[in-house]
């Protein structure tokens, strides 16, 4: 079986030549799945309209637990993972090492040596391998844009998100800016009375980064940020979410549009790396690398994990 598993993993996991953590991690979901359902067919394990498995969170929550493993995100790689194209080869891979004809036991011990398998290069994505920012050719917006997308495949764009612009913040005033783990600094609770308004408050303004879709959570915030101060609120999303974002702010009755700047995370922090470069590709290449090493001393080595960590290509 590790054969097949090798030439699995090889040929099967990847795109353009890079390994799609949702192909793992949907490939740990249906192993789980035999456990319940022994059928080597993969017909028998799809969900009807679906990209994914029967009951595909279900699996992968399971399996993440058994394995101790985080999973990079909720659904465990079931919208991106196009499992139709490889999920019956996995399935013959496992029909090698004769689980057809094995006994109940010899099944499990199938099942968990080829899902210890898959979960190596998953765990080492997820918590060892660093993010890559590949500045050759690329506007510095472009070359942020793609750590945010490479940080989503892991499940952590928001963390990242959030200690960019704080490292950014920290390299263009030249001041100290608080660290917090992700969305932790304005968490309201009875034992934390004096929590922040938002991840970062600058003199008069209050930024919060939320690069997800638009969220009734992070406008409820907004709304309550402008009731209760005369603070002006800057929300930080990814390029591709601002409009939304934008329309959003602007049709509610509960939030001051005027007093919003609804922006992204790229610009906020691209555009002071390009100025501060003085639009020198040489000056943008300086200036990265004081915004990575901020960001990974004081941010990754304090609140975050080692498979976030940025290095220059």
């Amino acid at each position: 079986m590790s054969s097949q598993l090798e030439t699995f993993l090889t040929s099967h996991t990847k795109k353009a030549g890079k390994i799609v953590p949702a192909r793992l991690q949907a490939g740990l979901v249906l192993l789980e799945r035999l456990r319940d359902f022994p059928s080597l067919t993969l017909s028998d394990h799809r969900a009807q309209g679906s990209a994914g498995a029967i009951s595909h969170e279900t699996y992968g929550n399971r399996v993440h637990e058994r394995l101790n493993l985080q999973p990079i995100n909720k659904n465990h790689g079931r919208r991106s993972s196009n499992l139709p194209e490889w999920g019956q080869y996995l399935l013959d891979a496992i029909a090698a090492a004769g689980f057809a004809d094995a006994s109940p036991k010899e099944r499990e011990d199938i099942i968990s040596k080829a899902q210890a398998e898959l979960a190596k290069p998953l765990r080492a994505i997820i918590e060892q391998e660093p993010l890559e920012a590949r500045i050759k050719g690329r506007s510095a917006e472009a070359i942020i844009h793609n750590l945010l997308l490479d940080a989503e495949q892991k499940g952590k764009s928001g963390e990242v998100a959030q200690y960019l612009v704080g490292a950014k913040l920290a390299l263009r005033f030249k001041r100290d800016i608080p660290v917090h783990p992700a969305n932790k600094s304005d968490r309201r609770s009875r034992s934390d009375v004096n929590a922040k308004l938002g991840d970062f408050e600058i003199e008069n303004a209050v930024i919060e980064v939320a690069v997800g879709p638009v969220d009734q959570k992070h406008l409820q915030q907004m709304a309550e940020i402008l009731e209760k101060s005369d603070k002006e609120v800057w929300l930080l999303t990814r390029s591709d979410r601002v409009n939304g974002w934008k329309n959003e702010v602007e049709d509610s009755d509960d939030i001051i549009s005027e007093k919003v700047v609804v922006t992204s995370v790229e610009a906020f922090v691209g555009q002071n790396i390009t100025e501060l470069a003085e639009f020198s590709i040489k000056g943008k290449a300086t200036q990265f690398a004081a915004l990575f090493e901020l960001y990974n001393r004081q941010w990754v080595e304090k609140v975050g994990t080692p498979g976030i960590r940025i290095v220059l290509k």
